[in-house]
């Protein structure tokens, strides 16, 4: 699939119910190209965030293209490797950092994705809450610290962050509580 607009997130569910975003996808991504090339299903849940128009690129035809095209294949290859860079680093932060840090995190990847920074992020605490890895709760209290420090600041039920520089910091531990 690729994204010509909108937003949509890829996520995971287990025995219990519990939901965690694997991925948030925006204009100009692909989505489900891992599954194509490995010959096997999407094992992700996708859905979309807003309103979206996206366009189908059919198996056999997306296979041709790569197999054909080495700057295709090339391209491909590079979002493998970025993709496999990036779940690391994401079992890494899950493993060791705070809920504070991965809050701080998840913060900044939805801000690059807007397509202006200044634009207020538009996400449920509990899709927060998924792309963090913890309870509802407890981003709950990470968002009115941040609140309550001047980072973030709140508009109609949306977050707009007004230091990024701040939660950087945060993520990277020089601002850790």
């Amino acid at each position: 699939f690729y994204i010509q607009s909108g937003k949509i997130k890829t996520f995971r569910t287990n025995l219990d119910g519990k939901e965690l975003i694997t991925g948030i996808y925006a204009q100009g991504d692909f989505l489900g190209y891992e599954s194509i090339l490995k010959d096997e299903s999407f094992k992700d849940h996708a859905m979309a965030l807003e309103d979206c128009e996206v366009l189908i690129i059919p198996r056999e035809v997306f296979i041709q293209l790569v197999l054909a095209n080495r700057e295709i294949a090339h391209k491909f290859i590079e979002l493998l490797s970025q993709k496999v860079d990036e779940k690391e680093e994401q079992l890494l932060h899950l493993a060791y950092n705070t809920v504070r840090q991965r809050t701080a995190e998840a913060l900044l990847t939805l801000m690059e994705k807007l397509e202006s920074p200044e634009d207020p992020l538009k996400i449920s605490r509990e899709d927060l809450s998924n792309m963090v890895g913890t309870a509802t709760e407890s981003v709950i209290r990470v968002i009115s610290d941040f609140k309550d420090e001047g980072i973030l600041e709140s508009q109609s039920g949306k977050l707009l962050i007004k230091d990024r520089d701040k939660l950087e910091q945060i993520m990277k531990w020089h601002i850790a509580r």
